[in-house]
């Protein structure tokens, strides 16, 4: 006989293939606590069966405005790292699972995301410490929309006392414009002076003008400012009416944030390579400051270290409150392997902020590298640790940078990420002033490095302690996971 709906398996088959999910985890700033949340271990049909967009080279769902197919979490439990007291805590009332649990960068209070039942909508909730039991409250947006479709719509400032959401403007159409019926071909333009570029293959790109239409509608959003205390709701000026913020970042002193604005959209590569507008907004008045103009990046070679000819990777130096940082190839971007008579390839350069005239002092060099740049991190008293590399022989660089003498760089390890036998590891962070992340000094001249341990016995995990006081570097093994087999195996 047919039946109606899909049929339930047995309890037995359910244990055996759809066993439950590990919980997640969310540490806290000051790792006291610990955020256990449970997700269902399959999405649902009814999930998997939602209407979704894809536009740019990103697919969401367009009623909810977040990425598609998101499972949400059904159960809150908070415990002591100390202690092991767990907390059980009540989703809201009308919950349908929870997500983007996002905590204070300084105290015992985070904020997530609510799914309404049989809504399109989620709400806004913090959560805090009162006289050591967790307290839960809604913080009101009004008529107000987050808007999750190019990441967490939510943050903290550096010092926490207020919390910035990504919403709908106000008075917003809830759809996007209808289709225009057609009256003539597509045409793509090449702009003018165009370089010659590798066409690389691509999901989901812009195909017409209707296309366009239906991004801006659904980027577009206003970015308001919540009081963490009074849960007062304003709009920053610099985002009146909407603007097609596509990240954003909190300087160190919590006053400015640097917002790339996606300004020029493209048929033939995704959004991350659209053209943007890095600016930098000043939260105590209506201060708009411009840093850079990037146009669309469509001519990037091939290669996997290949990168922008223009000017990239801006971010706030965090132990520095007006410090600007980015990259920018000397070489135009092409691959490694290629001849380039100059000897640098990539630099870092900084700027520096008059928070008093908004004014933007012009990029002074800071570093050259000879091959690709990778990544930048500091330490607890700013010492600067940059990372480089080259595919063709997959060699990567690890170069120590006082800030506080000229500039003077010293190798810490020059080696080849395949060889995971000898693998140094990586510098052991924790989040420091301003909830940013900083690698860990157990002394001014030392930090400690973590790793995997890769050995022909399996991965045994490591605790080292590097010391660059003296000329020679010296590395001090603290701690390794025991063997897995009998015997001596160092």
């Amino acid at each position: 006989m047919a039946s109606s709906s899909y049929e339930e398996p047995s309890d037995v088959l359910k244990r055996l293939f759809l066993p439950p999910k590990d919980p997640s985890l969310t540490l806290s700033s000051d790792y006291q606590w610990l955020v256990l949340t449970q997700e269902p271990p399959l999405p649902s049909i009814s999930l998997l069966a939602k209407p979704e967009e894809k536009l740019a080279g990103i697919r969401f769902d367009p009623k909810l405005l977040s990425p598609s197919r998101l499972d949400y979490a059904t159960s809150l439990a908070l415990q002591h790292m100390v202690t092991g007291d767990v907390q059980k805590m009540d989703l809201p009332e009308d919950s349908e699972g929870i997500r983007y649990i996002r905590f204070h960068p300084s105290r015992p209070t985070f904020v997530f995301a609510s799914k309404v039942k049989n809504e399109p909508l989620l709400e806004l909730y913090k959560c805090e410490l009162v006289e050591n039991l967790w307290r839960m409250k809604k913080i009101p947006l009004g008529c107000r929309r987050m808007n999750f479709v190019s990441g967490c719509a939510y943050q903290f400032t550096a010092h926490g006392g207020r919390l910035l959401v990504k919403t709908v403007p106000a008075n917003w159409p809830d759809e996007p414009p209808k289709e225009p019926v057609s009256v003539g071909p597509s045409v793509q333009v090449v702009a003018k002076g165009a370089a010659d570029a590798p066409g690389r293959t691509y999901q989901d790109l812009l195909k017409n003008k209707y296309d366009e239409a239906k991004l801006r509608h659904y980027l577009t959003t206003e970015l308001l400012r919540i009081d963490i205390e009074s849960l007062d709701v304003k709009t920053v000026g610099q985002s009146g009416g909407g603007r097609l913020v596509r990240s954003i970042q909190c300087s160190p002193c919590s006053r400015f944030l640097l917002v790339a604005l996606t300004t020029t959209f493209s048929y033939s590569v995704p959004i991350s390579r659209f053209g943007r507008a890095v600016r930098v907004w000043d939260l105590d008045s209506d201060g708009d400051v411009e840093v850079a103009s990037v146009p669309v990046d469509d001519e990037i070679p091939l290669g996997y270290d290949t990168c922008s000819r223009h000017p990239r990777s801006f971010q706030f130096h965090p132990c520095e409150d007006h410090t600007i940082i980015h990259a920018l190839a000397a070489d135009g971007g092409k691959s490694l392997a290629d001849p380039f008579e100059g000897g640098e390839r990539d630099a870092l350069y900084v700027q520096t902020l008059d928070d008093r005239t908004l004014t933007l002092e012009n990029p002074i060099k800071w570093v050259g590298l000879e091959w690709r740049y990778n990544d930048l991190e500091f330490t607890e008293s700013g010492i600067a640790m940059i990372d480089e590399y080259r595919w063709n022989d997959r060699m990567q660089r690890k170069w120590m940078l006082d800030d506080k003498k000229e500039s003077k760089t010293r190798l810490l390890w020059e080696r080849s990420w395949e060889n995971r036998y000898d693998s140094p590891g990586e510098p052991l962070t924790r989040r420091g002033k301003g909830g940013k992340y900083l690698i860990v000094q157990p002394t001014p001249t030392s930090i400690y490095l973590s790793g995997s341990g890769a050995s022909p016995n399996g991965d045994r995990p490591f605790l080292d302690q590097l010391d660059f006081a003296a000329e020679d570097i010296k590395t001090t093994r603290l701690w390794r996971c025991a063997a897995p087999l009998e015997g001596e195996l160092d």
